[in-house]
């Protein structure tokens, strides 16, 4: 928004839209008429003061430049100092105290953005523009920027969580007037923001006239060269860049408006002159104070129990499975109970992703270096944000004949061409392994040298070809000797085991290992047990045909006792049983005439 002049006159006839305002400057409603602002009075209209939101983008970030128009003419105490300011803030980071910003982000909004204090300095750069003209317009000036960009004098805008993410400051040396529809420098503005776009890319920019600072109406802090002013002016112009930065754009309090308030302007016109000073690190700075909605009042901090900055943090490391690995963890938030709410990431390669976990992993289809951005919000709607330049280097492996490499991490597997992006200084292994049939033969390009395992460290682009020859056939082995013949086999005999007094079962088995076999069994009673062998029919040691058979007496054990009798004139011999039924029919013991 045109930071005006604390004493100028405005003629405000108090449209109904926007569209009757100059680009990029929504005038202050209503003020109809001609009002006077006594000097150094700071131009302020705070009554009612409430900044709403219209739709339009945000910056969740800023990357700020500063454009030194032209090589010679400038105000070095003005163009000196700047740079050191920007410093502080970037040093500062979500420890910024100059928080007011904090509360008009656009999470759940129709604009669904974070906010945070983060910013970094892109550094100072001098243009030669292509016109030597004192007397520029607002629409020179974005042309030029957008031509100094394509010839790469600038760094190119880029864009970040769906909005613009980077401001150009731009100082015109002190005998320049700058005009603004018919608004000029010097005479009805200290600055102003407005926007433009770069091959479709949004960015915002700042005008900086170098004569303004020492205009008492531009601040208090006009003396001494008007650093103390320059630095507010750039504070303001900050503060709405970030909270409105598509003003320039704007035709109607609709989108691409942002944050506004249709009776006193953006965040910092309602402050407008207030100066207050703050102390980042061990410097101390001129700043303006900004509106805060929540403490309806003109504030450099919020309050103690208001918002703070969520301290994100993140390191990189290659995960397992190829791609780098990013973790969060060490996040933490002054807010509330310090809950996180959501992790935001923006790798730096025109994609993002957002989640609850603090660890990710994202894989680059190219190397190079991108500035990977996470933007952490916690659940009392504060946000924060760190930024780390992430470098990757290519390897690409190929292998020549029949084989396979693989690495450690993972990300290369490939039997004739392949690559991967590592972490740059990473350490990767290669491992060349040969198919059946095919021996490993050596390297080529940076693993020339090594072993089947080969290590480089990612200092720069790799390339390795592991070379695979044909194996040659294992030579046969020698013939053996031929065996002696074996030694002839001696005829089997039965050579007759001595077998007199085993039990017959044995007997037989005996007689069959020694090749021979029993033959005629005779039984007879004999004082010998019962069932064992009481004699046999062949010597032992005896040799006789194979199979041959041996006959065997065996005892019936002892012959049972009998009683002579004589029966009817006959003398026999019975057992005692019949002995007994014979005397009961008169037989008489003892043989027949023996009497």
């Amino acid at each position: 928004m045109l930071l005006a002049l604390a004493g100028a006159l405005f003629v405000c006839p108090a449209p109904s839209t926007a569209a009757a305002q100059p680009r990029g400057m929504l005038r202050i409603q209503p003020l109809g008429g001609v009002v006077p602002v006594p000097i150094p009075q700071p131009f302020a209209n705070t009554a009612h003061a409430h900044l709403t939101y219209y739709g339009g983008p945000i910056m969740a970030f800023t990357e700020n430049a500063i454009v030194l128009w032209g090589a010679t003419g400038h105000s070095s105490t003005l163009t000196s100092g700047l740079p050191d300011f920007f410093s502080s803030f970037a040093n500062a980071g979500n420890a910024n105290t100059y928080d007011t910003a904090l509360e008009y982000e656009t999470q759940g909004l129709a604009g669904n953005q974070p906010l945070t204090l983060a910013t970094r300095y892109l550094g100072s750069f001098t243009i030669a523009p292509s016109t030597t003209s004192t007397n520029l317009t607002d629409a020179q000036v974005a042309a030029e920027l957008i031509a100094q960009i394509a010839s790469g004098a600038l760094p190119p805008p880029r864009v970040a969580f769906n909005g613009p993410v980077t401001e150009y400051y731009v100082m015109f040396p002190p005998t320049y007037r700058i005009c603004l529809g018919t608004d000029c420098s010097n005479t009805q503005f200290c600055a102003y923001h407005s926007n433009a776009a770069y091959l479709g890319t949004p960015f915002t920019y700042t005008v900086l006239p170098e004569s303004t600072p020492t205009n008492s109406g531009c601040g208090a802090s006009s003396a001494g060269g008007g650093f103390g002013n320059l630095t507010s002016m750039t504070s303001h112009e900050l503060v709405e860049s970030v909270t409105d930065p598509e003003v320039g754009s704007a035709s109607a309090f609709v989108s691409p408006l942002a944050w506004y308030d249709q009776s006193n302007g953006e965040v910092a016109d309602i402050c407008n002159g207030q100066q207050a000073t703050l102390t980042l690190d061990t410097s101390t700075w001129t700043v303006q104070k900004q509106w805060s909605n929540a403490e309806a009042a003109c504030i450099v901090s919020h309050a103690s129990s208001g918002l703070k900055g969520v301290n994100a943090d993140f390191t990189a490391s290659t995960a397992s499975g190829g791609p780098i690995g990013f973790d969060a963890g060490a996040t933490n938030s002054p807010n509330g109970t310090g809950a996180i709410a959501n992790y935001a990431w923006d790798w730096g390669d025109g994609t993002s992703s957002s989640g609850f976990a603090p660890t990710v992993a994202h894989a680059y289809a190219t190397p190079g270096t991108r500035v990977v951005t996470l933007i952490v919000t916690d659940a009392a709607g504060a946000s924060g944000a760190k930024f780390l330049n992430v470098t990757t280097q290519n390897f690409s492996v190929s292998s020549a004949g029949n084989g396979q490499i693989t690495s450690v991490p993972a990300g290369l597997v490939c039997g004739g061409s392949c690559s991967a992006n590592f972490l740059d200084e990473d350490t990767v292994s290669l491992t060349a392994t040969a198919n059946p049939g095919a021996a490993f033969a050596g390297w080529t390009g940076d693993c020339a040298g090594q072993p089947a395992t080969c290590i480089v460290t990612m200092a720069a682009a790799r390339t390795a070809t592991a070379i695979f020859t044909s194996a040659s056939p294992p030579a046969p082995p020698p013939t053996p000797p031929a065996s002696p013949p074996p030694p002839a086999l001696s005829p089997v005999v039965c050579l007759v085991p001595p077998i007199r007094g085993r039990p017959l079962a044995a007997a037989r088995t005996t007689l069959q290992e020694a090749h021979c076999s029993a033959g005629a069994i005779t039984r007879r009673f004999s004082r010998v047990a019962r069932g064992r062998v009481i004699s046999q029919a062949m010597a032992p040691g005896k040799q006789l045909a194979n199979g041959a058979s041996v006959n065997l007496v065996v005892s019936k054990g002892r012959a049972p006792f009998r009683l002579t009798l004589c029966y009817r004139h006959r003398t026999v011999h019975v057992t005692r049983a019949v002995a007994i039924k014979l005397r009961r029919l008169g037989a008489k013991l003892g043989a027949c005439g023996r009497r």
